[in-house]
């Protein structure tokens, strides 16, 4: 198993990562999230235990 610090989340902002959080997303998803954002996409679909969600992302941070 793999662990994901807040360290590892470059391509959000902060607020938009706590703001995740504060919705009930795991870090691994979070991380997932970023990594998206990262590669430019404006859109991701996750598989949560609610089921799917999809997500309008922000724009690339840094």
């Amino acid at each position: 198993m793999t662990t994901v610090s807040k360290e590892d989340i470059q391509q959000i902002r902060p607020k938009q990562r706590n703001k995740y959080r504060r919705l009930g997303f795991t870090w691994a998803e979070i991380k997932k999230i970023d990594r998206a954002v990262g590669r430019g996409e404006t859109t991701l679909t996750l598989r949560t235990a609610e089921g799917e969600v999809t997500l309008t992302l922000p724009p690339r941070w840094r």
